[in-house]
């Protein structure tokens, strides 16, 4: 009886407590984890110009027009970037290229009058977790044979599915970040090996992380 006393009692509470109160703290940092990854994705809606942003949403037509006018700027300092009209049709289909202007961020090469673009055919918009709205221009092609044929694609060659406006969708937030300006021409299919690289990365990870989630349902 007598060595109790000499029991250091604060010394196993303590023990006692961090041993009850680990398991909390961990299922608290859990759902601080799991709260990031969920903050990391945007609702973006996708819509082909101003006007159609402005008939789902009557009260915000400044918005649709800015983010409208920005995207547009953006495509032009953006886009694919091709030395002839020739080489833009291959990728993007007749009557969906454009003469890219002047200030585009890149000079003419020498003797060369001008350089050549896809058109914007919509925009990506919606409101970003730091406040006010974020928008991304994006293209599509035409080209039969093309991997960005009849899909929405950004200017780093990423799909966004159908070439539909009117929708709504979840995006990682990097879609909404400015994109880097196009410095360099890109050759024929050049744009189109990135879409389908892009492709292909996207369903990696879309398969691995089935195979995660069937593991853990598996091994739960």
């Amino acid at each position: 009886m007598k060595r109790t006393k000499h029991i250091n009692r604060d010394s196993f509470r303590k023990s006692f407590r961090t041993y009850r109160l680990a398991p909390v703290a961990l299922a608290i940092s859990a759902v601080f984890m799991l709260s990031g990854c969920e903050q990391a994705d945007e609702s973006v809606s996708l819509f082909q110009n101003a006007d159609e942003c402005k008939q789902s949403n009557p009260s915000m037509g400044d918005q649709c027009t800015i983010a409208y006018n920005q995207a547009l700027e953006e495509a032009v300092k953006t886009a694919p970037k091709y030395a002839t009209k020739e080489d833009c049709v291959a990728e993007f289909g007749e009557a969906q290229c454009t003469e890219a202007p002047a200030q585009a961020g890149m000079a003419a090469q020498p003797q060369q009058s001008s350089m050549w673009m896809p058109l914007m055919a919509g925009y990506m918009m919606g409101r970003m977790m730091g406040g006010g709205y974020g928008q991304s221009p994006l293209f599509t092609s035409k080209a039969a044979g093309s991997p960005a044929n009849g899909k929405f694609v950004d200017s780093t060659g990423r799909s966004y599915g159908n070439a539909t406006t009117g929708r709504t969708m979840k995006v990682d937030k990097s879609a909404l970040a400015p994109k880097p300006a196009t410095t360099t021409t890109v050759t024929r299919g050049g744009f189109g090996d990135s879409v389908a690289k892009q492709n292909s990365m996207s369903r990696s990870s879309s398969s691995s992380n089935s195979s995660s989630t069937k593991s853990r349902s598996f091994g739960g």
